[in-house]
């Protein structure tokens, strides 16, 4: 249970189905994860000795994808063992957007929040409304939201005919306030993605998506969520009773 839980969270691009911009390349050893401007590096078993080759090898399958920015997800099931200090070795530097994550996970359910409201995404129109509040969350520059609308349709039918994702939005004062993705395994549901608006923030938004995504897996007869936190997720969820399993740690590679 213990690897179940952990791997979906430290490897999440593995474990969401391809599109809304992303697709998955064979490395030998890790998948070059690519995600609209950025590439990641997941699921690392490698063998001893294998980090320099496997370096070179990422870099170039980054260059091919187009991508400038390229960052390894080091967690607790990566190998070998010393996998960061090897990686450090070879010039990457820890992430600066977000050195660390932590993996946490719950069997408890969170608690509820008042004055928030919170909806299942359940048509296109919804989806493009939820992602939006996102986008807006993360700053993400006009073009590459324009660029982003041109595949809304396709990447909804992907979802809803796929049933393995929910996609809440959350309202306070009725504007459309947050966003929150949940994946739905076996062992737990996994929370890929979750942001509030900042005119929203600290009203409640992002306690009650964890609430309504809980509430769904519960639903489906999983009462347990799991996900690799950054710093400002993590004392929240901690606060509602999220405990730590593991860590990930995120270096970039300047790409020289």
């Amino acid at each position: 249970m213990h690897e179940a839980l952990l791997a979906p969270a430290e490897e999440p691009g593995l474990w969401t189905p391809q599109g809304e911009g992303t697709r998955l390349v064979a490395g030998g050893g890790f998948t070059l994860v690519v995600r609209h401007e950025r590439a990641t590096v997941e699921g690392i078993r490698l063998g001893a000795g294998a980090v320099p080759a496997a370096v070179i090898r990422a870099r170039s399958l980054a260059r091919e994808s187009g991508m400038g920015d390229l960052v390894w997800w080091v967690g607790e099931l990566s190998e070998p063992p010393g996998l960061a200090g090897a990686l450090a070795a070879e010039g990457l530097v820890p992430f600066e957007e977000e050195p660390l994550l932590v993996t946490l996970t719950t069997e408890r359910a969170p608690e509820r929040v008042g004055g928030v409201e919170v909806r299942r995404v359940e048509d296109l129109a919804g989806f493009r409304r939820a992602r939006e509040v996102d986008w807006e969350a993360w700053d993400i520059p006009e073009a590459s939201r324009e660029r982003r609308r041109l595949s809304a349709e396709a990447d909804w039918e992907r979802i809803r005919s796929g049933g393995s994702i929910d996609i809440h939005l959350a309202l306070v004062d009725g504007r459309p306030a947050g966003f929150s993705r949940l994946v739905h395994l076996p062992a737990a549901g996994v929370l890929m993605g979750g942001a509030v608006a900042p005119w929203a923030r600290g009203r409640g938004a992002y306690r009650a998506l964890v609430r309504a995504r809980w509430d769904a897996s519960a639903a489906r007869g999983v009462p347990r969520l799991v996900t690799s936190a950054g710093a400002m997720s993590r004392p929240v969820l901690e606060g509602l009773g999220f405990r730590r399993i593991g860590e990930v740690r995120l270096l970039r590679d300047p790409l020289p």
